[in-house]
This record gives structure tokens, C-alpha cells and sequence, in this order.
């Protein structure tokens, strides 16, 4: 399962509700102030690489025909800039991504390194984005603090944390940090954006305590894969772990998390009296669910163990 193209946060040319985030952005970067290494916060979802994407072309395409659009926080879908930025071919921006469900590759730190000693063909500041940096692990962490603690002048870090585990310390202790959040308004307006623009079906009722782009890719799930919204937790629960099986996407236990918050939610609305008792059994599925994944159990025996756990409540 992969993203949908409009999600993919190099071409989504259109920018909602990160005006603030970029104008800081801008006015650090054209002070002569912006960061050497930066760290941005915030969950997953919510458009931070985006907003990266859109800084990019805003410092990049200044000098050509037509520049990016600030005053609308749209990207000209002609621009040079933005047409070798998809194809990868812009040498003053080197992106690193976790492979999909996998760690950061420590190989692609080495040749971090290695172009890193080298400078410049163009002359132009050169950012380093890594993209879901939480999943770094410690020996690729170690190849990268040298180039964290020692930046040249002309290269810039740009660290994308979505929060998903826990970032290794000696990262974030190099970073200056910047949390980017949305209020419910602002994750409104960009799910409705979303969702008008790209013809998506609206499966799972709105809620702003889901990021938009988890909100997209929820309903998206449910579509493909035919869940039925009115299942019981358990049925839900069995069909996302068996497809998570085959395909280990990481979005689909975000999907069984939120299902589970959700529905011991409800519960505990209806029954203060046993906050205590459901949060402790809420806690203890999130641990199978957890235990699965980490240590490769028997899916039946984990559903099993939930079925018991629910029936308690």
C-alpha cells in the first residue's frame, strides 16, 4: 500500500494553514538566521514536510520567471526547481526518508558524509532534510552527530520528527527544536481541503485529533480494504493485523491504535466510575498490540488474548 500521489509531501503543491510556520521560516532564513540544525515536532501527518517543501521553493525559485507564490502558498508546477526536486536531480537538496516501515539506512548517512565534504557545485546553500528522523537508529545516529555538531557554513539540517518513537538524545540535544501543531479549526480546514480537492470518500466521521494526512490515509484503508464501519473493535482489529502481516505498513497499527483510543473513549465516558479499571485494560491491549509487532507473535494467539481482554469490559 502506498501513499496517494496528492499526499506525497514533494507535490502537493498547494500549502493550507501553515502560513505562520513559513513566514518564520522565510524571515529566519532572509535575517541570516535560520538554524544550522533544526528539528521539527509534531505528529505525524499534519504537513510538516510539506511546509519544508514549500520553504525549499520559496528560497530556490526567487530568481526564476515565475517565483513561488507567497501570497496564495502555491507551487508553479513549471518551475525548475520543483521539477528536479521531483525528479531528484537538484544537488543543493538531498532527502533521506526511513525506507517504509523500516529504519533510517546507516548506508544512507555514509554517503551523507561523503557528499557533505564536498562542496557545492552551484554555490548555493545545500539542505539536508531526513524525514521520520525518530527512526534512526544508534549506530546510523553515531555517522551522523560529526556532521550535526560540525555544519559548514553553506549546509543546512533540516530534521523532521513525527514522533511515532522515541528520538535517539544525542539527536535532539544537537537541534534547535520547533513544534508545529494545528489547532481543530486549522486541522478542519485542511481535511475538508483535502478532501473536496481529491475525491475521497468520507468513511470514518471527522476528528480533529487525527492528523489530516492519518485521516486521508484511515479512509483510504477502509475503502480499499473494505471495512466495514459498523464492525465490532474485535472483527476491525483482526482485519488490520492480518493485513499488517503481509504488508507491515506502519499506518495501519496507527489505524488500531486510534480504533482502540476511540472506543475505550466511549466507554469511559459512560462509566466514570471504572476510569481506573479500562484505562489499566485499554493499556494492556495496546501492549499486545505492541508485543505483535516487536516480537513477531502469533497473530492468533494476540487476538486471542484482546478477545479475552475486551470481554472483560
Amino acid at each position: 500500500m502506498t501513499v496517494s500521489n496528492f499526499l506525497d509531501p514533494i507535490q502537493t503543491t498547494k500549502l493550507v494553514c501553515m502560513d505562520r510556520y513559513l513566514s518564520e521560516f522565510i524571515e529566519l532564513y532572509n535575517s541570516k538566521k535560520f538554524p544550522k540544525v533544526l528539528l521539527l515536532n509534531g505528529k505525524k501527518g499534519i504537513g510538516k514536510f510539506t511546509l519544508v517543501i514549500h520553504f525549499l521553493n520559496y528560497i530556490f525559485t526567487q530568481n526564476e520567471k515565475k517565483p513561488y507564490n507567497f501570497e496564495n502558498k502555491l507551487i508553479d508546477v513549471d518551475s525548475l526547481f520543483y521539477n528536479q526536486l521531483l525528479n531528484g536531480t537538484n544537488q543543493d537538496i538531498l532527502i533521506i526518508q526511513a525506507e517504509e516501515n523500516k529504519n533510517v539506512k546507516i548506508e544512507d548517512i555514509r554517503n551523507l558524509k561523503s557528499i557533505l565534504s564536498r562542496s557545492s557545485l552551484s554555490g548555493n546553500p545545500r539542505f539536508i532534510i531526513i524525514d521520520e528522523v525518530e527512526f534512526i537508529n544508534q549506530n546510523s545516529a553515531n555517522a551522523l552527530l560529526k556532521s550535526l555538531e560540525e555544519p559548514t557554513p553553506n549546509n543546512f539540517f533540516i530534521l523532521i520528527n513525527n514522533q511515532q518513537a522515541d528520538l535517539i538524545k544525542t539527536i535532539s540535544s544537537r537541534c534547535l527544536k520547533s513544534n508545529i501543531f494545528l489547532n481543530s479549526n486549522e486541522s478542519k480546514t485542511i481535511t475538508n481541503y483535502l478532501l473536496e480537492n481529491h475525491n475521497i470518500d468520507q468513511i470514518i466521521d471527522f476528528n480533529s485529533d487525527i492528523a489530516p494526512g492519518l485521516y486521508i490515509r484511515f479512509n483510504e484503508i477502509y475503502s480499499k480494504f473494505n471495512i466495514d464501519i459498523n464492525d465490532e473493535i474485535l472483527i476491525k482489529i483482526n482485519k488490520l493485523l492480518k493485513i499488517y502481516q503481509k504488508n507491515k505498513d506502519k499506518i495501519l497499527i496507527s489505524l488500531i491504535l486510534f480504533l482502540i483510543d476511540q472506543y475505550f473513549l466511549k466507554l469511559i465516558k459512560v462509566n466514570q466510575k471504572k476510569l481506573d479499571f479500562l484505562l489499566k485494560i485499554k493499556s494492556s491491549i495496546i501492549r499486545s498490540i505492541n508485543d505483535f509487532i516487536y516480537y513477531n507473535l502469533n497473530i492468533n494467539s494476540v487476538l486471542k488474548s484482546i478477545e479475552v481482554q475486551l470481554k472483560n469490559v
